[in-house]
């Protein structure tokens, strides 16, 4: 279940003024779920509600494929079409850099150009047996498409014909390049809907898969996600979560708040809040609208940015995202037999800690200036999963909505990819 408390931001936003944008939020409302409103960029939007039996059944049989043949798995994608399946892992399978199961590795790779990076990753798969997944809607994307070639060159040179056999994609499944590659090479295929964007394809088998691969229960993931659905066909303001997280940002944007940090204090958050980043910075960011969306991982930055979040410019507010652990008893104690310092923190455990620091940081802020918003999630984590997802991306279309913005567009991105193309012809 999700909770948005917004007490902490009540000196700036007033309940009137909340309830003064019913119109704008009923207007947003009527056109997010109208089926005919942004026609072929909303199948994310009724996605958890319809019945995909046949695709997750495929899921699973091309995982057990993968995880019979291999210990491994690279995961090729950038933006949507990594971050959501890294801030699954993450979040569920918090480990190192490699995620999943003990006797079988998840890693990434494409979302950037480091050539040092690769040269470590393909160091590390020769002590491995490695099976490659690439993930692209059209195959036409330089970073991921750069990476994918020289990992499946490495196979091919490793396990000569039978590399085919570790090699899969998930990609648009009538057509685009990625789509007619994998024809050509026989490779196994999954399919990213046509009309679901990359940063809203986290519950497609744009993230399934990699879930999947790590022992995720992906059917729980998708069981969180529907429960968020129905909440979220509610109207009302109150009753709706997501709507009035996207009606209060909006309210701080107006109010002279251009940057909203989300701050989390686990790190296998991290990764939920670098998704959050590209779905609300590439959706909303447009016509010289939109909040920056910043990330603190609090109580780390607090030793390195909290003096500027205290008393620096008056620029930005803090949307609080916490976990609500289940307590079973168990946990890390501190011992309080050193110094008068231990003992003020004996029998403590780390997460009541946490907790104060949570609240006193809260208020800390709020009193030096800074309006905070709370989002709580609690319940069984794979659900919790999903019901992020679809809370974060109904809140995102809503805000969309009200900024007066196609929130499921991203013009701005070609730019840099006309530019860099044009340059590699030039050099070429």
């Amino acid at each position: 279940m999700i909770r948005v408390r917004t007490d902490g931001a009540a000196e700036w936003i007033s309940q009137p003024e909340l309830e003064r944008m019913a119109d704008q939020l009923d207007a947003a409302h009527r056109r997010l779920w109208d089926p005919g409103a942004d026609a072929g960029k909303k199948g994310w939007l009724f996605w958890p509600a319809e019945n995909h039996e046949e695709l997750w059944r495929a899921v699973e049989e091309t995982a057990g494929r993968i995880r019979a043949a291999a210990d491994a798995v690279v995961v090729v994608g950038i933006g949507g079409s990594y971050l959501g399946a890294r801030a699954a892992l993450t979040m569920l399978r918090p480990s190192s850099e490699w995620s999943g199961p003990r006797d079988f590795g998840v890693v990434f790779a494409g979302h950037q150009l480091s050539e040092g990076y690769l040269e470590r990753l393909l160091e590390d798969l020769e002590a491995r047996e490695p099976a490659l997944v690439m993930i692209s809607k059209s195959g036409s994307t330089l970073e991921p498409g750069a990476a994918f070639h020289v990992l499946r060159r490495y196979l091919e040179r490793r396990y000569g014909p039978g590399a085919k056999r570790r090699i899969y994609v998930v990609t648009d499944p009538e057509r685009g390049a990625l789509r007619e590659y994998a024809r050509e090479k026989g490779y196994g295929h999954l399919p990213v809907p046509p009309d679901i964007g990359g940063r809203y394809s986290v519950l497609t088998a744009v993230g399934m898969l990699p879930m999947a691969l790590a022992g995720i229960d992906i059917r729980a993931v998708m069981e969180g996600a529907r429960r968020e659905w129905a909440l979220c066909r509610n109207p009302g303001l109150w009753e709706n979560p997501a709507y009035l997280y996207a009606a209060c940002r909006h309210l701080l944007y107006l109010g002279g708040r251009p940057v909203e940090a989300l701050v989390t204090y686990e790190p296998r958050l991290g990764d939920v809040a670098r998704w959050w980043q590209q779905l609300f910075g590439e959706s909303q960011g447009k016509g010289g609208r939109g909040l920056f969306p910043a990330l603190l991982h609090y109580t780390t930055d607090l030793h390195s940015l909290g003096q500027l979040v205290q008393e620096g410019p008056r620029l930005l507010f803090e949307t609080v995202l916490h976990l609500v652990e289940r307590r079973d008893g168990t946990g890390v104690t501190i011992p309080g037999d050193v110094d008068e310092a231990s003992r003020r923190l004996a029998g403590k455990r780390l997460a009541d800690l946490q907790e104060a620091a949570i609240v006193a940081v809260m208020e800390a802020h709020r009193e030096g200036g800074v309006p905070n918003l709370l989002i709580e999630a609690a319940g069984p984590e794979p659900e919790v999963f999903g019901e992020l997802v679809f809370f974060f991306e109904v809140a995102c279309a809503v805000g969309g909505y009200l900024l007066a913005v196609d929130p499921f567009d991203q013009p701005g991105v070609e730019a840099y990819k006309r530019k860099l193309k044009e340059r590699l012809d030039r050099r070429g």
